[in-house]
């Protein structure tokens, strides 16, 4: 499943990123996204950065490990600058995760994965700095 077919992601405007561009996903500035301040609220970013982290462990890692369950388990956030325009979402995994997620997985069924988002707006103003740390399984999730 991709981040933009999620109904959250819809409702907000979320949408994959243009064929060869250096950024995951895209959300256009709308007045349904405006704080009191008139800027994007925080909530909107972070559903932005949620998904983007998604989709970089589907880019990175989706090939090499198959069908997966994966949840997010803890993030960090830093809001940096205020967002006044379109925002564009980039995400790489950090070195440990890039160097042993397959591996790890391979080796013991589930691993964590750890994913460094930035949000800019088009002008390339860093606006939102995130590490979103997830959990990984190859086993399905228990039953409710």
């Amino acid at each position: 499943m991709k981040a933009t077919d999620l109904a959250l992601n819809r409702l907000l405007g979320i949408v994959a990123a243009p064929a060869g561009a250096g950024h995951l996903l895209e959300m256009p500035f709308s007045p349904v996204l405006q704080n009191h301040l008139g800027t994007v609220h925080a909530a909107a970013q972070f559903a932005l950065a949620e998904g983007a982290s998604a989709e970089c462990l589907q880019k990175h890692f989706a090939a090499a490990v198959g069908e997966v369950f994966a949840v997010v388990r803890s993030v960090e956030v830093k809001y940096r600058q205020p967002a006044a325009g379109d925002l564009l979402a980039y995400g790489l995994p950090d070195a440990d995760t890039a160097r042993n997620l397959v591996t790890e997985l391979a080796q013991r069924g589930r691993a964590r994965a750890v994913i460094l988002i930035d949000l800019k707006d088009r002008g390339g103003t860093l606006t939102f700095h995130g590490k979103f740390e997830w959990f990984i399984s190859r086993r399905p999730p228990p039953a409710a």
